[in-house]
């Protein structure tokens, strides 16, 4: 366990603006000596002049739901050892073997199963495991070299489960239905067949047995997982209660009763200091069997006037908006409702409001409720007020140590991150700054209180913990220095499948034409760097539009590999809704261009029948895992008539068992599973018993909804904290014969994609020449000051 150690942890400077400087928060953030201190430190606290004081303006009708934290389960090593444990629990369940605990000690020392698994797979996998390697494992964990108890440990517990994630790596599963649809087979998506239908015994949805790949053709005897749950997905989300609500006062209670409480069990009865406090925090989080759970109400973005802001606001009810002091905090630039816009923000070329970036989303903390860590949404810079309350802790990472950062959460968790890989970007995970100060990443910390602004520049991670009850606010905003983040944020997003929040290039472009727009002034710097954006990528829009005539593609430029026109072409100036306007692929905006598929044509071109029309481009895979079938003495017949030997020994397992030996996870000897099967078929008790796993195993639909009748009470909830989730849920068969629209470098990469491509490209490429002409001879008649 690593220990929080303060003393690593560097202060983050605290600006004190005069009275002019803060009624321009962006001139002045952006001016050469804060600017730099942005960049060296990631984040400031600005404490406003003495006589700011806005009056707090959320109506008596504001209510919010909370979310539910369990601080150890943030942690991100000890989260990956549970989640590992579920897993491989599962794996051993289905084959009725001994489950694991989260380790086993040897000589007195811990050694968590997750990290022996991890340790051997960086060393080759256990293929490549011989005796100077289980030295060096030894050497890692402190144990004796010639020992070979940890060796004799992973073979029993853990090399048939590594070997079963190794076959079935990088395979996307199928899109999982809701809980009121989980009659409905993840795989084909029909709800025919109910008595042909098992149940996951851990996610509860439903697969026809012949849809399994393999199929199966008999019950499972034992409990069954789906391959979603035996691999994982890493997925992880607070638990929330949207339909339970607090009003402030209601919740101060209740988190005045949790002060009281904590402080009885955890400090001997007395209020602790914030520097106990933030020790015990850390504690906390990397503690694996710490079941302290907190309540925060995060992200709170109700609509209603009066419960928008805490700042007073123009339809503010009730408000005096011809009082003279009203109007000046209405109208003030740091008020978070006038911030995203306030003079020189680039967000001023968005065409959008967007809820929680340019909208404030409010935050209402208890003791020790947390903000994991993350950047914001295109590495814009961020503001947050405390309104009232007690302390907010916070802690950042600068710039330019973001990538460093990165590679240590990775190193930290590998398996979670191949399984996730925008877990960064969810708001669940947390690993302690002292940790990261010990692997040469700088960490500075901040200690917000009422009435003061914490701000995080471009692409600096954060994260912290409040002290108590308390009211805050943030909203995103963005200056000149922001402009290449916003790009790179672009090119970071594709390869994880984030959903871009805002077309990017439409604002540079929109700066562009604000530029030109400007006869004889404007920011000659930030255009000239605009143009550079623009330019760069016109430029692959233009090549990959080259591309896109012709069948054989090679990424460098060469005429001659150039034969076959490859997709039909069509111009269109008109760009769909801005909302719509993302890749179905990699969720990047289309750039002005995508390809769209006919379903009229097949792969040759040639009108289609309606047998083969596709549903959809084949770019993304949906492969379903090959499930590690149960062995046969693990198996009932479907009309739960008794095992004969020599059925089991025909039975599709048992083949599988001579084919796949080395490729699939079966952890008994063909002959010990065949005398086994023998036992059992001898056996009459088992006939009883065969009828009880039918009943558990096999779903009605009357069954099913007669249980949610019964069950769903009310609704769960769970989010992963993310400002903007987009809830993946199985599309309709209308949603289906939509066309799908794919970015242009998407459907390039992609060797499979058919024929019959379409490739609709706007008028706005050429467009996008014309602006940047004009503002290139622009920035050149301009003289130089």
């Amino acid at each position: 366990m690593s220990k929080f150690d303060k003393s690593l942890l560097t202060p983050c400077p605290t600006l004190r603006p005069s009275e002019a400087e803060f009624m321009d928060p962006i001139g002045y953030l952006s001016s050469g000596p804060i600017s730099e201190l942005g960049k060296k430190y990631g984040i400031v606290k600005i404490v406003p002049p003495e006589d700011w004081r806005p009056s707090f303006q959320i109506s008596a009708s504001f209510k919010f739901h909370v979310r539910q934290q369990v601080i150890s389960d943030l942690g991100i090593t000890t989260r990956s050892r549970k989640f590992f444990r579920e897993s491989i629990n599962r794996f051993l369940n289905m084959r009725r073997k001994r489950l694991l605990k989260l380790y086993f000690k040897i000589e007195g020392k811990k050694i968590h199963y997750y990290d022996l698994y991890v340790l051997v797979e960086k060393l080759g996998g256990f293929q490549a495991m011989d005796k100077s390697k289980w030295q060096q494992v030894n050497a890692t964990f402190g144990v004796d070299s010639k020992s070979r108890v940890i060796e004799l440990e992973y073979n029993a517990s853990i090399k048939h489960y590594a070997n079963f994630l190794k076959f079935n790596k990088s395979v996307e599963f199928p899109d999982s239905d809701s809980d009121s649809e989980s009659e409905n087979c993840v795989v084909c998506g029909d709800n025919d067949d109910p008595q042909e239908t098992l149940l996951c015994d851990n996610c509860d949805h439903a697969f026809h047995m012949k849809c399994l790949n393999p199929p199966l053709d008999q019950i499972p005897a034992t409990n069954w997982y789906c391959d979603k749950c035996l691999v994982g997905t890493g997925e992880y989300g607070f638990e929330e209660h949207p339909e339970i609500k607090y009003t402030i006062p209601e919740f101060y209670q209740m988190c005045k009763e949790f002060d009281e409480k904590f402080a009885q069990e955890y400090n001997d009865g007395k209020r602790p200091t914030l520097n106990e406090l933030e020790e015990k925090f850390w504690n906390f989080v990397d503690i694996e069997k710490s079941d302290l759970e907190v309540l925060y109400g995060a992200d709170i973005h109700n609509l209603k006037p009066g419960e928008i802001s805490g700042f007073p606001m123009v339809n503010t009810p009730g408000l005096d908006v011809a009082n003279a002091e009203n109007r000046f905090y209405i109208n003030h630039p740091y008020n978070l409702t006038k911030l995203p816009f306030a003079k020189g923000s680039l967000l001023n070329y968005i065409n959008t409001s967007i809820s929680g970036m340019t909208v404030p989303w409010i935050y209402i903390g208890s003791l020790l409720s947390t903000f994991c860590w993350h950047v914001e949404d295109h590495y814009t810079l961020s503001a947050n007020y405390c309104h009232f309350g007690a302390t907010k802790k916070w802690y950042g990472i600068p710039s330019s140590h973001a990538d460093q950062f990165e590679a240590l959460m990775r190193k930290s968790a590998p398996d979670l991150f191949k399984k996730q890989p925008d877990l960064l970007h969810q708001l669940v995970t947390l690993i302690n700054p002292a940790e990261l100060v010990r692997n040469g990443i700088p960490c500075v910390y901040a200690d917000q209180g009422p009435r003061e602004f914490v701000i995080t520049y471009p692409r600096v991670y954060h994260a912290g913990f409040n002290s108590g009850f308390n009211f805050n606010e943030a909203v995103n905003f963005a200056m000149d220095d922001w402009l290449e983040f916003g790009e790179r944020s672009v090119f970071d997003y594709r390869p994880i499948k984030k959903e871009d929040v805002f077309n990017y290039y439409e604002l540079v472009e929109n700066i562009l034409k604000d530029f030109n727009h400007h006869s004889k002034s404007g920011n000659v710097n930030l255009a000239k760097r605009s143009i550079s954006v623009l330019e760069r990528f016109l430029s692959q829009q233009e090549r990959l539009l080259d591309h896109a005539r012709f069948k054989n593609v090679d990424i460098a430029y060469r005429p001659k590999t150039y034969k076959k026109r490859r997709f039909d072409l069509e111009q269109n100036g008109e760009v769909g809704d801005e909302e719509e306007d993302l890749c179905f692929n990699c969720k990047t905006h289309l750039g002005y261009q995508y390809c769209e598929l006919d379903d009229s044509f097949d792969e040759n071109g040639k009108e289609a029948t309606e047998e083969v029309k596709r549903e959809d481009i084949p770019i993304t895979h949906n492969d379903q895992l090959l499930t590690p079938e149960v062995s046969p003495q693990e198996m009932v017949s479907k009309d739960s008539s008794h095992f004969k030997a020599s059925e089991v020994s025909k039975s599709s397992s048992s083949k599988q068992l001579q084919t796949v030996t080395k490729s699939a996870c079966m952890m008994d000897e063909f002959d010990e599973l065949i005398s086994e099967a023998r036992k059992r078929s001898c056996e009459p008790e088992e006939e009883s018993e065969c009828k009880r796993r039918k009943s558990k195993r096999l779903s009605s639909l009357e069954e099913q909804q007669f249980q949610k009748q019964e069950i769903c009470t009310h609704i769960k909830e769970k989010t992963n904290g993310m400002r903007r989730m987009s809830h993946k849920k199985r599309r309709s068969k209308t949603e289906i014969n939509e066309p799908k629209k794919f970015c242009l470098q998407c459907t390039l990469k992609s060797d499979q994609a058919p024929g019959g491509i379409k490739v609709i490209y706007q008028n706005y490429p050429q467009q996008l020449r014309q602006i940047i002409d004009e503002a290139k001879f622009k920035v050149n008649s301009i003289p130089v000051v």
